[in-house]
């Protein structure tokens, strides 16, 4: 019993000492949090009271941001002076994204903007439709609604849940017309970058959409009436597949460069060349942004615009090309083309002194249709065996290696019968029966393919004669023929300011073709550009100077105080490499050319023979096959000595072996419309 009441007073005593502890550890928590409040209390005091007029100057004062314009690229003349490529201007609606902009303040000035603006909703991408879409509560809830397994509410996570939803089932969450018109405008509004102009509407935007817009611009931040700049052909578009295209604000910077041209200052809807004049010379076209600085003041909302700088509009270019010599050489090509599987026409004309291009023109012919189209660019990008139009750049290349000489070069025509291989003759011997002993100028004349390929096979360590085998043929005779061809710009990149060029096709050279040695030496198993004929045209022209063909002859500085432009660089002729040959080489090679028109006997270049001044060249004809069928190449180059001008013409897949007289009259052709419309000499025949 007495045990009994011991243990209920020693619990007793326990549970009172339990009691007196907590209001203790309670006391101290209420004192530290009285603390916190008196310290956060203590700062509202400082932030409210004591930096009061600090914060109310912060918020209502001015903010600053840097904004750019876009400027007009620069135009292009032609040699004459007239313009063949300028810029027209329309009114557009653009958006200057602001420094700070939520995604909610675009959807809203999207929405007001779409209100009086109809824009083309092709483009508009999932990602931006579903971004669109939930920014709205109640199509949000909707979406919400119809997840599985939501993520937690308002996290990032969970909008990226709500979008990627969207995208997967967009036909359960439609847009109005309305509705994507507006979700249009904020797609392209989110496509802009900070302070970056993109372009809301550019083409066929109504007086009424103008006006309305312009009424409403202050409420509808970033977005204003300003201009788009199209490029336009005042003169026809006779010279645009020359001239190249630009990207266009649909369009945008192009996918294979967007982001180094990012990088460089370029905005998505930015204009920018993507080929030929137009991308080689972009940073010359393009200009320099204007530059300005918009302050908003704080308290009354207003902004003002303080210019940094002016911006300057793109430079301009004159060309070498005559846009009138181009057209007639064009017309020439396309009315003089053969039917049948002739698979285009191309010419190139330059100044051999400066490898200025007076025209580049070409025609492609789709031979199943028979359907013509302008190719100007097919004289740099296409390719073919060119035949015996090589032999002056061949015979000079034996005068280098020294198998003949200029007091010695005698080689009789015979059929070439190699062991194991076709006869292989020239086209007025193919029997033998008018073998005849020829120095350089009848070989030249008379286009002798058995005098090339005997000097193909002196190179190569042999000397010819009927039955013979190609073993022991040195396989550098490849290189120096090669080599040789190379110095006139045969097989090599002739450095024209165009993009896209190619340098030809070469033959494999490895010993199952140690035949084809014969069919390089005149000009039937390489192929070559008629941009590389007409450089090596004017090689043989001017004396023996390879120089870098181009068609941009000046860049034009334009002032901002006047209309005029000022010379801002002179392109300089550039002298790429030097044939060597001495005076007496040359002079055999021009005596040769010369009687090729002025000849008689089996002369191919008669047809040129009324011109004057008096015209030296070199035919050539190609075997080859189109569509299983067999054609010709025919080709020809032609020059006046110590003029300003040489010709060089290729028509690719003949049907007929009439080849030669298509290159011919074509030549002759171009050569009246030349004095003509470039350089009026009077009668261009005698």
């Amino acid at each position: 019993m007495a045990s009994s009441k011991r243990r209920r007073r020693a619990r007793s005593r326990i549970s009172k000492n339990s009691l007196s502890r907590i209001p203790i550890r309670l006391n101290v928590l209420m004192g530290i949090v009285i603390l916190m409040l008196a310290a956060l209390g203590m700062q509202l005091v400082k932030l409210q009271i004591s930096q009061h007029d600090k914060f109310v100057a912060q918020i209502t004062s001015n903010s600053e941001s840097t904004e750019t314009e876009k400027v007009q690229r620069g135009m292009i003349y032609d040699s004459t002076g007239k313009v063949i490529l300028a810029n027209k201007g329309s009114k557009a609606i653009t958006y200057t994204r602001p420094k700070s902009v939520t995604t909610s303040d675009m959807y809203h000035t999207a929405n007001a903007v779409g209100n009086h603006l109809q824009v083309d909703t092709k483009t508009l991408s999932k990602a931006n439709y579903a971004v669109y879409y939930i920014q709205d509560d109640k199509r949000r809830a909707k979406v919400a609604a119809a997840l599985k397994n939501p993520l937690p509410s308002g996290s990032d996570a969970y909008i990226a849940q709500l979008e990627a939803y969207v995208q997967k089932h967009e036909a359960k969450f439609p847009l109005t017309k309305d509705q994507e018109n507006k979700a249009m405008l904020y797609q392209k509004m989110a496509n802009a970058y900070a302070l970056s102009t993109v372009y809301l509407k550019e083409t066929d935007v109504t007086d009424k959409e103008i006006a309305e817009i312009g009424e409403r611009q202050s409420k509808m931040p970033g977005v204003k009436v300003g201009l788009y700049y199209t490029r336009d052909y005042p003169n026809g578009t006779a010279m645009k597949s020359l001239i190249g295209s630009v990207s266009t604000s649909k369009t945008g910077l192009p996918d294979s460069s967007v982001n180094q041209l990012l990088s460089q200052g370029y905005a998505r809807d930015d204009s920018v060349g993507t080929s030929y004049l137009e991308q080689f010379y972009e940073a010359t076209l393009r200009g320099t942004k204007k530059k300005y600085t918009v302050t908003t003041n704080g308290k009354t909302d207003k902004t003002t615009k303080t210019t940094l700088y002016a911006g300057q509009a793109g430079n301009n270019l004159r060309l070498t090309v005559n846009s009138k010599f181009q057209a007639d050489v064009q017309k020439i090509l396309e009315e003089q083309m053969p039917d049948g599987l002739t698979q285009g026409a191309y010419a190139v004309i330059i100044n051999p002194k400066t490898g200025a291009i007076y025209a580049m023109a070409g025609s492609y012919r789709d031979n199943k249709t028979g359907e013509k189209a302008s190719d100007p660019l097919g004289t740099i990008n296409r390719s073919f065996p060119v035949g015996s139009v090589v032999k002056p750049a061949m015979i000079t290349t034996a005068l280098l290696n020294n198998v003949i000489t200029t007091t010695n070069n005698t080689i009789t025509d015979v059929p070439i019968k190699i062991a194991g291989t076709a006869t292989k003759a020239s086209y007025f011997n193919t029997d033998g029966s008018d073998s005849i002993a020829l120095d350089i100028p009848t070989a030249l004349k008379m286009s002798s393919n058995s005098y090339v390929m005997q000097l193909m096979l002196k190179m190569g360590g042999l000397t010819y004669h009927s039955g013979m085998s190609l073993t022991g043929l040195d396989s550098n005779v490849w290189n120096k023929m090669r080599n040789g061809l190379g110095l006139f710009g045969l097989g090599q990149m002739t450095g024209i300011d165009l993009p896209g060029e190619t340098s030809g096709v070469r033959g494999s050279t490895d010993s199952d073709h140690t035949g084809n040695t014969l069919d390089e030496s005149f000009g039937q198993y390489d192929t070559y550009t008629t941009m590389q004929l007409a450089q090596y045209a004017a090689t043989v022209a001017n004396g023996g100077y390879r120089v870098r063909p181009h068609v941009v002859d000046a860049i034009l500085s334009r002032s901002a105080h006047s209309s005029k432009s000022t010379v801002a660089t002179s392109i300089a002729t550039q002298v790429l490499g030097t044939v060597g040959w001495t005076k007496a080489e040359r002079d055999l090679i021009y005596e040769g050319m010369y009687q090729v028109v002025h000849g008689s006997g089996y002369a191919t270049g008669t047809g040129l023979k009324d011109l004057t001044p008096e015209v030296y060249a070199k035919t050539g004809t190609a075997e080859t096959t189109t569509d299983g069928e067999d054609t010709y190449s025919s080709t020809a180059i032609s020059f006046v000595p110590n003029a300003n001008v040489a010709v060089a013409v290729a028509i690719p897949g003949i049907s007929s072996q009439t080849s030669d007289s298509v290159s011919i009259p074509m030549s002759h052709a171009i050569w009246k419309a030349f004095w003509q419309d470039v350089e009026n000499k009077g009668s261009s025949t005698k």
